[in-house]
């Protein structure tokens, strides 16, 4: 498995963004920081049918059967390809986020927003549909990685999708923006780590092979 070109600094960074995900959740105060209540303002403010029915949609994309026909979707294409490493590294960085998500909740409790256009159940810090899109799109970018042309055209494609699930959750009244910046590093931090820390496993599993055989 090849999908970076740097994995020990993919690591290290993943690793950053992890401690900046602790540091948050022992930091943020239940009630909203003051830009967290301006945000929210200008989400209410902001509000049109379209970008309602948008953001409904990336509500459904981040839970129940928008979220297991994209994970069974990818699974199936990595098991057809045989890439049975690959296969296990997207599953440790799905169950990874989803129960580091879920913990951090419990421990911090935050109160969500008042009034959301949708109800789901649970805390507000960090936000799990954020922290899953985001380690769900920076998996596919490297799990399948595009030649270099091509390459920043689809980081664009999982950034985009990252900040757009980012903005849905706020945009619904449903999380702090503090929420979703908190969950997308928590999913870009696991993903980096698993990866970059997988590669690093191999690159040196390797070495000692070469080492024994000279």
């Amino acid at each position: 498995m090849r999908c970076l070109e740097r994995p020990e600094r993919a690591f290290w960074i993943g690793v950053a963004l992890l401690g900046a995900v602790a540091v948050m959740a022992v930091a943020i105060p239940a009630e909203p920081l003051a830009l967290d209540q301006r945000w929210s303002e200008l989400m209410r403010d902001i509000a049109t049918p379209l970008l309602t029915h948008l953001a409904l949609v990336f509500n459904a994309l981040g839970r129940g059967v928008g979220q297991l026909v994209l994970l069974v979707a990818v699974g199936a294409v990595l098991v057809l390809a045989r890439r049975w490493l690959a296969l296990v590294c997207f599953a440790v960085v799905e169950t990874a986020t989803s129960a580091s998500a879920t913990l951090i909740k419990a421990a911090v409790q935050r109160p969500r927003p008042p009034d959301g256009l949708v109800h789901p159940v649970s805390s507000s810090f960090p936000s799990g549909h954020a922290a899953y899109a985001s380690a769900t799109c920076v998996a596919l970018v490297l799990l399948f990685p595009a030649p270099r042309p091509r390459r920043l055209w689809w980081w664009a494609l999982a950034a985009a999708g990252i900040l757009g699930m980012a903005w849905s959750r706020t945009y619904l009244q449903v999380h702090w923006l503090s929420d979703v910046v908190a969950g997308s590093l928590l999913g870009i931090g696991i993903a980096l780590v698993v990866l970059g820390g997988m590669q690093r496993w191999i690159r040196s599993a390797e070495r000692q092979a070469g080492a024994a055989d000279g």
